[in-house]
């Protein structure tokens, strides 16, 4: 009987950066050096100087043993519950998140790919005196 996959959870180390109300070029959005990671698998606080004692928990090893990779993210979001001192709507989501390393698949409906499919075509080089050699009668 089909048997469901038990779904990995989502590693990742976020940071939440606040609207400074200035628009680009300036910095649209600032962190205080004392900010913090939140992790999402124990949603434990990491400083930026922890970032490594993170990634050498068992969790994140976990992820790195099956091959994910560590790649970073960002992403706007409008501000769920803003406080009076915030300068704008949005804030800016910094995340690194722990992903799977892209394995092309092999075709699934049994088809060659394109390349395969199509034989190459050998070319012949002719020979000067081969190509005008027509049993023509002369003018």
């Amino acid at each position: 009987m089909y048997q469901q996959q038990q779904k990995q959870p989502f590693c990742a180390l976020t940071l939440y950066l606040n609207p400074t109300g200035n628009k680009s070029p300036k910095f649209e959005y600032k962190a205080d050096a004392k900010s913090l990671f939140t992790c999402s698998l124990t949603k434990k606080k990491y400083k930026l100087s922890q970032i490594n004692e993170w990634f050498m928990t068992e969790g994140v090893q976990n992820f790195v043993k099956q091959g994910y990779t560590g790649k970073w993210f960002a992403k706007t979001q409008q501000i769920e519950n803003p406080k009076q001192y915030d300068k704008g709507d949005f804030q800016m989501v910094l995340s690194f998140i722990m992903i799977k390393p892209y394995k092309p698949q092999p075709n699934v409906d049994g088809m060659k790919p394109i390349a395969q499919a199509i034989p190459q075509v050998q070319q012949q080089v002719a020979k000067p005196e081969e190509s005008f050699d027509d049993d023509l009668p002369p003018f």
